[in-house]
């Protein structure tokens, strides 16, 4: 006997709303990546034919190779920062009480409630008086502070589904704290680093306003290498890059789609 399937109106309107707005979430990507393949000279749309002409400019343009690479290794350096002080951090948070704790928690956390323009005109004047304006060092601690509040976050919620009991019967077997922590806890929070990590490093190489104080142009990031091309040229150059970058995150996605479709991966995204 087949089952015949109903849709009540209420279930009918709660599935239409939600294909809308996904249309509507999907439908700047789906315009610039049309856009991308534009043959007109400046940005128009319905585009004025085909053309590969903005992909070629991207990859023959050396200011983006170069800003590229600039945003990868800020955004690797941040996030290998970041994951191991939020990790020491988060580790003494879920192990251990001791007075000072929200204070240290709120300063941690200050970032995401300070303006970035503000934030960055801060450090500027900071950088300028230290020497550490313009490197690529000053950015990497910068990028850093940013990613923390996410990373301290994700990671106290891991260690507080870790099992210390483990690690206490590891050291009774002769494992120092540090062996413990790597052949013991390492393996059940891996999950947490992966997600916190990948947090990290999208925060880094997605950031503009506090990183556009703070760099000489010759170590532009991508981000602000492209806020100055738009203020330049009106072509679709950007649509080309903005492209690659979009087909980039999901080819990472589908990469990392094993370790972010488990259970734990799922529920510290929820309580993102």
């Amino acid at each position: 006997m087949r089952r015949r399937w109903a849709l009540d109106p209420f279930s009918f309107f709660l599935a239409t709303g939600l294909v809308l707005a996904t249309l509507f979430v999907l439908a700047p990507i789906v315009f610039v990546i049309l856009n991308s393949f534009n043959a007109a000279e400046f940005n128009v749309f319905p585009p004025q034919g085909f053309s590969l002409r903005w992909y070629k400019l991207v990859f023959n343009e050396p200011d983006f190779g170069k800003a590229f690479i600039n945003s990868m290794i800020v955004g690797i350096g941040s996030m290998s920062l970041s994951l191991i002080v939020g990790t020491s951090v988060a580790w003494t948070f879920v192990r251990y009480l001791y007075s000072g704790q929200s204070l240290i928690r709120s300063f941690i956390f200050a970032p995401i409630t300070v303006p970035r323009i503000g934030l960055g005109m801060a450090v500027f004047l900071l950088y300028i008086r230290v020497g550490l304006y313009g490197g690529r060092f000053g950015l990497i601690l910068v990028h850093s502070l940013l990613s923390l509040p996410f990373v301290v976050s994700v990671m106290t919620a891991v260690l507080y589904s870790s099992d210390p009991a483990l690690e206490d019967a590891a050291q009774d077997l002769g494992a120092t704290k540090l062996q413990s922590f790597l052949k013991v806890t390492l393996p059940q929070i891996s999950t947490g680093l992966i997600v916190s990590g990948l947090f990290a490093f999208i925060i880094s190489f997605d950031e503009l306003v506090t990183s556009i104080f703070l760099v000489r142009p010759e170590n532009n990031t991508l981000p602000i290498k492209m806020f100055l091309y738009v203020q330049e040229f009106q072509n679709p150059t950007l649509a080309a890059l903005a492209s690659i970058l979009i087909f980039g995150t999901i080819l990472i996605v589908i990469v990392l789609y094993p370790t972010l479709k488990s259970q734990e991966a799922r529920m510290l995204l929820s309580r993102r």
